[in-house]
């Protein structure tokens, strides 16, 4: 088989697997529905009973899945070249960072669509941080509301689920857009950017001053001052243990392991 057919048949596998996949998950969701909804609660007999019915198309799926990672072995596909990822909004930070100042009607036009999409973006983000604080608000009231908790914990935990579940599908839902938009405004926005690049200039990386503090702790004098802070610290805590008979310890401890541990004299 040719390198162009090979990758085409990994993704009509692909999408048949999924598929497949897909239709094994809902059947176990149908069979778990018609647990609950038939009233005579979890048993392991009861769950037995429910998957032998879809036993045919699971032992099916888990033969497709043997069957795929074969095809993997047999059909090797062509390793593809990696691309470089640029991310719009870093590089419009860099490019924004870099630009210099201008005059020109251009340049004010430009700036003023980076600016007007920045504050778009912060809008959208600030947005979505109020939708995640209200889904968390929400799924906590119904988290500690616990004389509403049914007395079965079946119907506790299926409640919970219910009550939480969309609330984080909302917060998940909201980042995903939130994101998926700051990623397009930025790419809209990457030719003004250019522009701003382009009519003012580009200003000179500034060399990174240490800090006043840094510059302290690198001294040759500080290095010193700590290196005898240290010997005279050391000399006096000898000298202390000296005087209070550590060293005498020290000794016989060391001589009674000799003489009676190992074995030594």
């Amino acid at each position: 088989m040719t390198q162009t057919r090979i990758p085409r048949l990994h993704l009509v596998y692909g999408i048949v697997l999924a598929v497949f996949t897909v239709i094994v998950g809902a059947l176990f969701i149908a069979q778990a529905a018609d647990i609950y909804f038939g009233g005579e609660g979890y048993s392991r007999e009861l769950v037995i009973e429910h998957c032998s019915e879809i036993a045919v198309p699971f032992w099916l799926w888990v033969a497709a899945v043997a069957a795929g990672g074969i095809l993997w072995l047999i059909f090797l596909p062509k390793k593809p070249k990696l691309k470089a990822h640029i991310e719009p909004r870093n590089t419009l930070s860099r490019l924004v960072g870099m630009a210099g100042t201008g005059e020109s009607e251009i340049y004010l036009a430009a700036a003023a669509a980076v600016k007007k999409e920045k504050k778009v973006r912060a809008i959208v983000w600030i947005a979505c941080l109020a939708v995640c604080l209200v889904c968390a608000g929400v799924a906590a009231a119904f988290l500690f509301n616990l004389p509403a908790y049914p007395d079965d914990p079946n119907e506790a935990i299926l409640r919970l689920v219910r009550s939480a579940l969309p609330c984080i599908a909302a917060a998940f839902l909201s980042l995903i857009g939130a994101t998926v938009f700051d990623a397009v405004s930025a790419k809209r926005v990457l030719p003004q950017a250019r522009i701003l690049l382009r009519e003012g200039g580009r200003i000179p990386p500034a060399e990174k001053q240490p800090s006043r503090f840094a510059a302290v702790l690198a001294s040759p004098r500080t290095l010193l001052a700590v290196r005898l802070a240290v010997l005279i610290a050391a000399v006096l805590l000898i000298a202390f243990g000296i005087a209070g008979g550590g060293m005498n310890d020290v000794f016989l401890k060391a001589v009674n392991i000799c003489t009676e541990c190992i074995g030594l004299g």
